[in-house]
C-alpha cells in the first residue's frame, strides 16, 4: 500500500521546469501570499488557522526537491497573530537614522477601519519578502542600521544599488570560487567532502579549515546581500515602494566587540520575529532570560538543518544545532560577565573574542556544509561568471589601447 508520505513528497529530486513548479511550488506560493492578505484582513483568524496546516504541507512538499518558504514564519506572523497587520504611514523622504523602530509609531499607523483587499494583496508582496517589519506595526524593537537612503532620490537610489548588486555579485563569485579551489575534487564539488585535511598536521589541518571557514561566511554574507539588492530594485521599481523602505541589512558585522552586538543587530535580523516569537518568548517564560537565548537558537539551528536536511545528503543536526547552541553558550557568558564585572564585553578584545568564538565553532558548521556538497554548488555557469566576465572586459579595454595578453597579465603581477 502507498503511503500517504509518498503521494505527497517525491521520491528523488525533480528538475525545475514548468509542470514540476506549478506542481510542488505554485500551491506553496499562492498559499504564502494568501496567508499575507488575511493576516491584514479583521475577522481572519480562523481562516488563517484552518489554512495553516495546509500551507505547511506544501511548504514541506515544495521543500522537499529544494527549499523555498520558511515554515516558522508562515507559524508565526501569518498564521497564529491575532491581531490584523497594520501598515505604518510611511513618508517618502522619512529616514531610518539608526533608531529602534517601536510600538511607540502607534500615532503614524494608517487609520483605516479594515484593510481593503486590493491594497491587502498589494502588500501581501512587500510582506512576503520584507521579513524585518520594516513598515508594518510588528517590528517592534528592531534595530535598524544607520542609512542616508531616506534622503537619495529614487533614481539614485536604484543607480546606487544597482553599483552594490553588481559589487556583490563579483565578491560572492570571487570568495565561493576560492573556497572551492581549496579541493575542486572533494568538498569544492558537489559530490561534497570534509574542509579537514587529515594529511596534514593539526596546526596546517585547523589554519586551512579557518581560512576556508571564513571565506564561506564571506560568500554568505555576499549571497545574502546580492539577493537583498534584487529585491530592493524589484520593488522600488515594480511596487513603487519608497527608498527607505530598503535600508541597509547589516551593520558592519566584521566590526562587532561582542556575541550579543553581533547576533542581537549587526547580522541581518530577517527571521528575528520569528526566532523571538517561536522561540525566545516561550523559553524564557519557562526558564527565564537563559532559556530565552536558548530558545532562539534553537530555532535558527532548526531552520538551518532544514535547509541542510533538503539537499537529502543528511543535515548533519548535531552539527548545526551545536553550532547554535554554543552561540547561545557565548551569549549567556557575556552576560554573566557582565553581571560579575558591571562592564559589558568590549573594545579590541571584545573583537577578538567575537571572532575567535564564532569562527571557532563555525568550522564545524561550515564543514557541514561542505559534506553535503554546499561549498560545490556553482551560481553561475562556468563562462558567465562575473569573475570570468570582468577578465574578458578587462582584455577588451586594454586590447583597445594595444595591449598584448602578456602585457596585461604583466600589469596584474605588478599591481
Amino acid at each position: 500500500m502507498v503511503s500517504f508520505h509518498r503521494l505527497l513528497i517525491p521520491q528523488e529530486r525533480v528538475v525545475l521546469s514548468a509542470s514540476t513548479f506549478s506542481t510542488f511550488f505554485l500551491p506553496a506560493f499562492v498559499l504564502y501570499l494568501a496567508m499575507g492578505v488575511l493576516v491584514q484582513r479583521k475577522r481572519t483568524a480562523m481562516i488563517r488557522v484552518a489554512l495553516l496546516p495546509v500551507t505547511l504541507l506544501c511548504a514541506y512538499r515544495a521543500g522537499s526537491p529544494a527549499c523555498h518558504i520558511h515554515p516558522f514564519d508562515a507559524i508565526d506572523r501569518l498564521g497564529f497573530h491575532k491581531k490584523p497587520y497594520t501598515r505604518i504611514a510611511l513618508q517618502p523622504n522619512k529616514t531610518f537614522r539608526g533608531d529602534t523602530l517601536s510600538g511607540s509609531t502607534s500615532s503614524q499607523l494608517t487609520n483605516v477601519d479594515d484593510t481593503p483587499l486590493f491594497t491587502a494583496i498589494w502588500n501581501a508582496w512587500d510582506l512576503s519578502v520584507n521579513l524585518r517589519g520594516i513598515g508594518w506595526d510588528w517590528a517592534e524593537d528592531l534595530r535598524i542600521p544607520k542609512s542616508n537612503c531616506g534622503t537619495k532620490s529614487t533614481l539614485e537610489f536604484l543607480l546606487n544599488t544597482l553599483a552594490k548588486l553588481l559589487f556583490y555579485a563579483l565578491a560572492f563569485d570571487t570568495t565561493s570560487g576560492a573556497a572551492r579551489d581549496f579541493s575542486p575534487e572533494t568538498f569544492g564539488s558537489i559530490e561534497g567532502g570534509t574542509i579537514f585535511d587529515a594529511s596534514l598536521p593539526p596546526l596546517s589541518r585547523y589554519t586551512r579549515s579557518t581560512i576556508i571557514t571564513i571565506l564561506s561566511g564571506w560568500t554568505a554574507y555576499f549571497v545574502i546581500e546580492l539577493v537583498y539588492q534584487i529585491h530592493a530594485i524589484e520593488f522600488v521599481l515594480l511596487f513603487r515602494q519608497a527608498p527607505s523602505q530598503w535600508p541597509p541589512l547589516f551593520d558592519t558585522p566584521w566590526l562587532s566587540t561582542s556575541l550579543t552586538s553581533f547576533w542581537g543587530h549587526k547580522w541581518h535580523q530577517l527571521f528575528r520575529e520569528c526566532f523571538i516569537s517561536v522561540g525566545a518568548r516561550p523559553f524564557s517564560y519557562l526558564l527565564g532570560r537563559t532559556g530565552g537565548v536558548m530558545g532562539a537558537f534553537l530555532i535558527s539551528g532548526a531552520l538551518h538543518y532544514l535547509g541542510l536536511k533538503a539537499m537529502e545528503r543528511g543535515g548533519y543536526p548535531v552539527v548545526v544545532f551545536g553550532f547554535f547552541i554554543m552561540q547561545a553558550i557565548g551569549l549567556i557568558l557575556e552576560g554573566m560577565w557582565k553581571k560579575c564585572t558591571g562592564t559589558r564585553v568590549d573594545g579590541i578584545w571584545g573583537l577578538l573574542w567575537t571572532w575567535l568564538w564564532v569562527v571557532s565553532w563555525a568550522n564545524f558548521m561550515i564543514d557541514a556544509w561542505a559534506r553535503v556538497g554546499l561549498i560545490g554548488s556553482k551560481f553561475f555557469p562556468d563562462n558567465y561568471r562575473p569573475t570570468v566576465l570582468l577578465v574578458h572586459f578587462l582584455k577588451h579595454y586594454f586590447s583597445l589601447f594595444g595591449f598584448s595578453e602578456i602585457e596585461i597579465i604583466n600589469v596584474v603581477q605588478q599591481g
